[in-house]
């Protein structure tokens, strides 16, 4: 497991073996996790690049349908067309579509603390940046009716987690699915670090320049009740357990990191 290396404190032997090199990167985008501005900077060094995206306000179909078809074209393109950056909130589905297509791909994600993805999720849903925000207002009232909808947890696990893993529920499995199946796991909490980190492996280390599709009053997302807290954590279990499992690591090696990265 590559991370297993960088999380050992074994750098040089992580940045040798994790390189990005001339292979695909997939970027899987979780919402909510800073992926928008990251994005927006690795696509710039990693050329020819391509956002697998849908459009939002198509509400004919589920957004499960409009992204297995967006996945469909990006994999028609790619076979005909070098790609050597790919991103998208693609779920764990299309990442094994992918990586049987395209063997020596690097995939690469960011975490973020689950309790202040999901209020800031359910914010950006709430707010006009959001193509259907006014659906979204009209059919959840609350915090509290977001956090009964199935289909919204644990969103962390369902782009990262294959669905038979997933489907088994042990937190155990989801954790270690995860480590053996991305070549970096940075966390939104270490930005600058995770992001210099990620552009020495591609071979470009620079620290972050953009910041972009970010809530305004962020304090919101910070300052979550207690109790609010633990509801969030109790219906997002699996997402909790990876990210416990990735953020205490990464504090471990901070240091350590940021002195080789200097």
């Amino acid at each position: 497991m590559l991370m297993e290396l960088l999380f050992a404190g074994r750098f040089d032997e992580y940045f040798r073996q994790a390189a990005v090199g001339q292979d695909l990167c997939v970027f899987v985008h979780v919402p909510k996790t800073a992926g928008t501005s990251l994005r927006g900077e690795i696509a710039q060094v990693l050329q020819p690049d391509v956002n697998i995206a849908v459009d939002y306000t198509d509400t004919t179909r589920s957004f499960h349908e409009r992204m297995d078809e967006a996945v469909d074209s990006f994999l028609h393109g790619a076979m005909g067309s070098p790609v050597r950056f790919a991103s998208g909130h693609i779920l764990a589905r299309h990442v094994l579509r992918i990586r049987a297509a395209f063997p020596k791909a690097r995939f690469v994600t960011f975490l973020r603390d689950p309790v202040h993805r999901v209020v800031s999720d359910y914010r950006y849903q709430r707010s006009p940046r959001h193509p259907v925000y006014a659906d979204f207002v009209a059919k959840v009232a609350s915090l509290d009716a977001y956090l009964e909808l199935r289909p919204e947890r644990n969103k962390i696990a369902q782009h990262l987690v294959a669905p038979d893993v997933l489907l088994g529920g042990d937190p155990t499995e989801c954790v270690d699915y995860v480590l053996r199946n991305y070549a970096f796991i940075g966390v939104q909490e270490m930005y600058p670090i995770s992001f210099r980190t990620l552009t020495t492996l591609i071979g470009e280390p620079s620290w972050p320049k953009l910041r972009e599709n970010v809530n305004t009053d962020n304090d919101a997302e910070r300052q979550v009740p207690a109790d609010v807290a633990e509801r969030i954590r109790a219906a997002n279990a699996i997402d909790v357990a990876i990210y416990d499992a990735i953020f205490p690591r990464w504090q471990a090696v901070r240091e350590a990191l940021a002195r080789r990265l200097a």
